[in-house]
């Protein structure tokens, strides 16, 4: 059965290449995106009786290509974005979709879902710890969460400069930017992080090209909720004894630097000013650092590492 599509302006909100048809990178990228997903389920993954998320839908780009599963999945779909929402309502009646807010809750019951994917979510999303819990609480016991991330190959492209994982943990560079901040991660802060909430079924990184080097394009993660109660607290605590989280911290703090000496000197866009006449840089800047999640960790590195230096 052929499935109407979205006006352009809601295919293009969920991304594009340039030069390339929107409508026709639309369909080839939910249809590849859709095979990922399949690729990351458990061996004995069965669609029957399932019910379904694709957190952070947009206007149905991946959900459109589970809509011919047989045996029939239950098939809900979220996201931020108003209009996208309206239209699926309006033209895909077979989904279940709601607008949710920026923070959680999710407007469903604990234990609701039996699969949730995350696609291009968790990469922009700062305030990772609590979303992590709500795809936890609303998630069936043994239930599995898939969801892509930054790392090497996007890292190397965005950030510019040779991924080394052992030096990186969770980056967050341009958390003022319309659309999301870039939120990059290592997979050994992944296990350690996300693995105190989920069991990691499997992790995969991006394709290799010809000479060696990663394509530019996500990597996936693939977990099973562990039973019990979690919170933000116990998901952000550095590990003790892990040298990679201060190191990580360390190249956070070094690109934040980077990003501010950009703002100022006009080499990265900044924020948009307020709707009043008189901007000035330097106190809207240290306005948009400190409400960085990463503010209170940088703070006590800056501590420790003056503490060294006595």
């Amino acid at each position: 059965m052929a499935y109407p599509l979205p006006p352009v302006a809601l295919v293009t909100r969920v991304g594009t290449v340039q030069g390339a048809d929107p409508y026709d990178f639309y369909l080839r990228e939910g249809s590849a995106v859709r095979g990922r997903i399949e690729r990351m389920l458990p061996a004995d993954w069965s669609w029957a009786g399932k019910r379904a998320l694709d957190f952070g839908c947009g206007s149905g780009r991946v959900l459109r290509h589970f809509l011919e599963l047989d045996p029939a999945p239950e098939l809900w779909g979220c996201d931020i974005d108003g209009a996208s929402i309206e239209w699926l309502q309006a033209n895909l009646k077979p989904l279940h979709v709601f607008r949710n807010e920026l923070m959680p809750p999710l407007p469903v019951q604990d234990g609701f879902f039996d699969l949730i994917w995350a696609t291009s979510v968790f990469t922009h999303i700062d305030r990772w710890s609590e979303w992590l819990l709500e795809m936890h609480r609303v998630l069936a016991p043994g239930g599995v969460l898939i969801a892509s991330w930054l790392g090497e190959g996007i890292w190397d492209a965005m950030v510019g400069e040779p991924y080394r994982p052992a030096e990186i943990g969770v980056t967050v560079l341009r958390h003022w930017q319309v659309g999301g901040a870039w939120v990059f991660h290592s997979e050994w802060w992944l296990r350690e992080h996300w693995g105190r909430a989920f069991d990691v079924l499997a992790i995969t990184p991006p394709p290799r090209l010809p000479d060696g080097s990663p394509e530019v394009t996500h990597s996936y993660i693939a977990l099973r909720a562990k039973p019990g109660q979690f919170t933000a607290a116990e998901l952000e605590r550095p590990a003790p004894e892990e040298p990679r989280e201060l190191a990580g911290m360390q190249t956070n703090l070094r690109l934040l630097r980077a990003e501010t000496d950009g703002l100022l000197d006009g080499s990265i866009e900044g924020p948009e000013p307020e709707p009043t006449s008189g901007w000035r840089p330097g106190p809207r800047l240290r306005q948009t650092l400190r409400r960085s999640p990463l503010a209170d960790p940088l703070r006590n590195v800056r501590r420790e590492l003056r503490a060294r230096r006595r």
